[in-house]
């Protein structure tokens, strides 16, 4: 079975990034050029101050270990399904 990486609780992101380190690790590349995981950022519309994070996943994730990107998580954002 196929293992898929959802971004579930994508509230919690604080946009970090370490989940795109994680990946780029596995794919052996320097840099965030072609990362399968993109974070996006924009400012709330009520609270000006505050910063709202996006998740971008790319299905070809699937072909890495996502049980490792899962964990490296800070703010528990992913969860893993079977296909």
């Amino acid at each position: 079975m196929i293992k898929i990486l959802k971004a579930t609780y994508s509230d919690r992101c604080t946009g970090c990034e370490m989940c795109v380190i994680e990946v780029q690790h596995q794919l052996k590349k320097l840099g965030l050029e072609g990362s399968l995981i993109r974070i996006f950022r924009k400012k709330d519309k009520e609270n000006k101050e505050k910063l709202l994070f996006s998740i971008e996943i790319d299905p070809r994730v699937s072909n890495l270990d996502v049980e490792s990107i899962k964990s490296i998580c800070p703010q528990g954002v992913f969860s893993i399904e079977d296909e």
